[in-house]
């Protein structure tokens, strides 16, 4: 044991050095093609072809019109740390280049066998450079028009427990595929094309204005999104939003269809998932996924770009003023206060056949609704103080009909026309007709009052207070959910053994005194369906719990208090739960149910 020796150190092998820097760069072709084509935006190229052979394994080219590489640079460009996008660290506290870290050529060509062709404009010939496995050959004179190829051939070659990683070849080239989506998006102006074995499977032409960019969105993502999206234009202190926010009925099961760009750059960072998620919190059906693609622009300096090798990660100089603006933003379109509504007609089919399933993927939990204008709050008068007690379920249809004289369709959500099984509302406007859902109508109204009431701190406290008996079960639960309540403006105290007295409630509009012992009953009788802490979500389970019923016989003067109501309620397309509160069916689309016109 004494006459052990400590280690010497010594410096690792230049080859050895890239191999090791390449797992962090290099973990399959995507990661290549991501780097390759940021070389490629950098140099300022305007067409992109990226050519592929067993998905990427066996060979990987990126051409592009770039300025292209001095030949004498050729070797330096090979070597770690060598680059021409930053020189000093001024210029890395405002990176403004895709690269910048010296790092992916190196690595990438001790993994695989590496041809590097470039030629720039002021040169009469290109310059070609071969490297095998991290050994460079001298560079040799080439023909090539001005810009840059680099060839990526057999990857891992020389470190096959890597290549074992691997996944088939039709895996990795949908991970390439990814990839270009990413890098078409954010670079419109630049066109691009994917082959594979000698096919085209991709092609993106440049897109220089309105109607091509939204093309391009629309080809990868579908045009259902497109209508179903609100494009928004933002700026504020310096910072600036732009791009297409999928409406919250317009969902996936996976957040798989999520583009966000930070200076041009996609990235993933907890503070913009996190405001994204919030901005979206009380309009989303549970468990599904937004669709967006949105551009935040601000100076570089306020963003460090240096948090990791592959560059998808960033850190922002004032994290909670990026996640308030991108929160107050985005919650103010999806209020629909913001941004450009696009109208969608609603496909329809003849009563008399089956509709046929959907050729391509359909997001959407809910049928396609036609958006309607937004309406600000204090429109028109309204009626108040609708009552939310049930009443016994009506077995059969009930279609009630107003007479003509009070069909007045001035209103966006137009005149109730009738009931249709106690459940959905019936209205007509001047552009066609509509249906409500008036238990999630309702939902909507009460939890907007009850929302604004608790962040007011408006409450209203009974001279007597209401005595709720509650079981065993019941009082352990609110023992351990007190705060939650509280936090959503009910003010409950122990009275004796298995009672409690609520003293005071949010919202006195929004829900009938005598409602509110029901509600904390029927709260504390199931598990929360909130996280701790979360006074908002009590608020959501109380007005879910207030609305009236789906089987509420409503008056005509009820449901015109209704929809008055919901017009001058924020975010009044989807209930609490992201579920759609209306649809609307225009005249044309009413007329092609019957086929009139044929």
């Amino acid at each position: 044991m004494g006459n052990e020796q400590a280690p010497r150190v010594h410096r690792l092998d230049s080859t050895l050095a890239n191999q090791i820097a390449a797992g962090e760069v290099v973990e399959r072709p995507a990661s290549i093609l991501k780097e390759l084509l940021e070389n490629s935006l950098d140099a300022r190229a305007t067409r992109i072809t990226i050519h592929l052979e067993g998905g990427g394994m066996d060979l990987l080219s990126v051409e592009d019109d770039g300025v292209g590489i001095l030949a004498e640079d050729l070797p330096l460009a090979l070597e770690r740390h060598a680059t021409s996008k930053v020189a000093t660290w001024e210029d890395i506290q405002a990176i403004q280049t895709m690269g910048f870290r010296g790092e992916a050529l190196p690595a990438i060509a001790s993994v695989s066998r590496l041809e590097l062709l470039s030629r720039v404009r002021s040169q009469n010939q290109a310059a070609r450079l071969q490297v095998t496995g991290g050994m460079a050959a001298a560079p040799e004179p080439a023909a090539r028009a001005p810009g840059t190829t680099v060839r990526v051939a057999d990857l891992f070659f020389n470190v096959p427990a890597r290549r074992k990683f691997l996944r088939s070849p039709a895996t990795e080239l949908s991970r390439n595929q990814k990839v270009l989506r990413q890098i078409a998006l954010a670079n419109f102006p630049v066109a691009f094309q994917l082959t594979q074995s000698g096919r085209s499977l991709v092609q993106f032409p440049a897109a220089t204005d309105a109607e091509s960019r939204a093309a391009r969105v629309a080809t990868i993502l579908g045009e259902g999104f497109l209508a179903n999206a609100l494009y928004i234009e933002q700026e504020d202190q310096g910072l600036s939003l732009s791009g297409w926010l999928g409406l919250p009925t317009y969902n996936r099961a996976r957040g798989d269809e999520q583009y966000f760009f930070v200076n041009g750059r996609p990235v993933r960072d907890p503070v913009i998932n996190h405001a994204l998620r919030a901005a979206y919190n009380d309009v989303l059906f549970q468990d599904r996924h937004p669709l967006y693609v949105l551009y935040l622009a601000l100076p570089p300096e306020r963003v460090d770009v240096n948090v990791h090798p592959a560059k998808a990660e960033v850190r922002f100089r004032d994290s909670r003023e990026i996640h308030d603006f991108l929160f107050h933003t985005l919650r103010r379109v999806i209020a629909g206060q913001g941004g450009e509504r696009l109208h969608v007609t609603i496909p329809v089919q003849p009563l008399s056949r089956p509709s046929a399933p959907a050729q391509s993927p359909a997001p959407a939990t809910y049928p396609t609704q036609r958006p309607l204008s937004a309406v600000r709050d204090g429109a028109g008068t309204y009626w108040e103080g609708l009552v939310a007690t049930a009443t016994s379920p009506v077995p059969t249809a009930e279609v009630r009909v107003a007479g003509s004289e009070d069909l007045a369709p001035n209103y966006p959500l137009g005149q109730a026309v009738g009931q249709i099984h106690a459940r959905f509302i019936l209205a007509q406007n001047s552009e066609g007709m509509i249906l409500v859902d008036q238990h999630a109508a309702h939902e909507r109204i009460l939890y907007e009052k009850m929302k604004n009431a608790s962040q007011q701190n408006d409450k209203q406290a009974f001279i007597i207070p209401e005595y709720v008996h509650v079981t065993a079960a019941q009082m352990a639960r609110f023992d351990e959910r007190q705060a939650d309540l509280q936090a959503a403006g009910l003010e409950i105290s122990v009275a004796g053994p298995g009672t409690l007295a609520i003293h005071a409630a949010p919202a006195p509009k929004a829900v009938a005194a005598a409602t509110y012992g029901q509600i904390v009953a029927d709260i504390l009788a199931e598990e929360p369906a909130w996280v701790e802490g979360d006074g908002d979500a009590v608020l959501a389970d109380m007005a879910c719990r207030a609305a009236i019923k789906t089987s509420r016989r409503l008056s005509l003067e009820e449901m015109n208090s209704l929809l008055r109501q919901l017009e001058a309620t924020p975010r009044f397309g989807q209930c609490n739960h992201g579920r759609p509160t209306v649809v609307h069916f225009s005249l044309a689309d009413l007329d092609r149910f019957f086929l009139r016109g044929r």
